[in-house]
């Protein structure tokens, strides 16, 4: 009997090792801290602008013509380097040459005449309301010569800018036509030496934009690669984009690309780009996935002793990482950086209480 109660007492006791060992390293353990802490620290902190725009050059023009006629000849093609006055296309329109011709042979022949008149009232062989007739006939035949001279111009379309044909001109035979609601484009020069990117950005951050500021931008070519400019104007003339909600007003912001990065570029590529703002020296700051809010404002979990403390603070600049602490922590002081709390747990499960009490 005795020796039946001893291996009772053992058998008692392993159980309850076995329960204490369970108890102890493994239900505890489902109790692992759910969060990182960190130091408030001090340093420089920068605000950013994000945006998104496109890649223009600086100088780009379409070339057209205000003639009806044919397009005769072409004599560049698509990537062509070309220079400011270069003959790079003619246009064929009937009569244009021949009312050329005819008013310059009228303008030789008034000009001929009014000479003879000059001469001859200059002998006081005519009156001088005969030389004015003169000299009218003659102003009017320049004044017909100069406009079909200009039509004449407009037969040859020229270069008015050093740069690259981009994308294909019109094929020779092609008819054009005036009076369209927009002109012909012949072809377009651009010239690649001056790039600029068009950026969009919000009317909510446009105040934090100057002139002047430094700009990073990528884009999809090449992915990876930070390209560099600055800030050169900014239009007062708004852009409105509709959504499925209210029209979200932009304002475009021109950036000059350092003339070191622009080689690669082409135009109308997407530039995703962020604008250096304003900076704040020796700034108290703590990374922005600390930064919790609720109706009260901002607030951060902060470690005091063995529990942790909700703290509310107010905050200034904003990086793409950190943020500005101006009141409300001291430097070195640990606070939660990421994580969820269980004190955050226990404030959402009553919210949630009294949620369902009320229904």
């Amino acid at each position: 009997m005795k020796k039946k109660l001893t291996i009772f007492a053992i058998v008692v006791v392993i159980v309850s090792l076995i329960f204490f060992v369970y108890w102890k390293f493994f239900t505890q353990h489902d109790k692992k801290v759910e969060y990182v802490l960190g130091n408030v620290t001090r340093g420089d902190i920068v605000s950013t602008i994000d945006a998104t725009g496109t890649i223009q050059p600086v100088n780009r023009v379409d070339l057209s013509t205000v003639l009806s006629g044919t397009l005769e000849k072409v004599m560049v093609k698509q990537n062509d380097y070309v220079t400011k006055g270069q003959v790079l296309a003619t246009v064929f329109s009937r009569g244009i040459g021949d009312a050329f011709h005819q008013a310059q042979n009228t303008l030789i022949n008034k000009e001929s005449y009014y000479n003879r008149m000059q001469k001859l009232y200059d002998e006081n062989a005519i009156s001088l309301q005969a030389l004015e007739n003169a000299k009218l006939d003659y102003l009017n035949s320049k004044a017909l010569y100069e406009k079909a001279k200009t039509d004449m111009d407009e037969t040859e379309i020229v270069a008015p800018i050093d740069g690259y044909v981009i994308g294909e001109p019109m094929k020779e035979g092609t008819t054009l036509s005036q009076g369209l609601s927009s002109q012909m484009v012949i072809m377009t020069i651009a010239d690649f030496s001056s790039m600029r990117i068009e950026l969009l950005v919000d009317e909510t951050d446009i105040g934090l934009v100057k002139i002047g500021q430094y700009v990073e931008f990528t884009v999809d070519a090449y992915p990876g690669k930070i390209f560099h400019g600055k800030v050169s104007d900014i239009s007062r003339k708004e852009k409105q984009k509709t959504g499925a909600a209210a029209a979200v007003v932009h304002y475009t912001v021109y950036v000059d690309v350092d003339d070191n990065d622009k080689d690669g570029l082409y135009p109308s590529m997407t530039a995703r780009a962020s604008i250096r703002g304003n900076e704040n020296k020796n700034a108290l700051k703590v990374p922005v996935t600390a930064i919790r809010s609720d109706v009260n404002g901002s607030y951060v979990y902060k470690q005091s002793g063995k529990t942790l403390e909700k703290v509310y603070v107010t905050t200034g600049l904003t990086s793409e990482t950190e943020i500005e602490i101006l009141s409300g922590l001291a430097e070195n002081d640990k606070i939660v950086v990421s994580g969820v709390v269980e004190q955050e747990k226990t404030e959402v499960s009553a919210k949630e209480k009294v949620g369902h009490q009320g229904k």
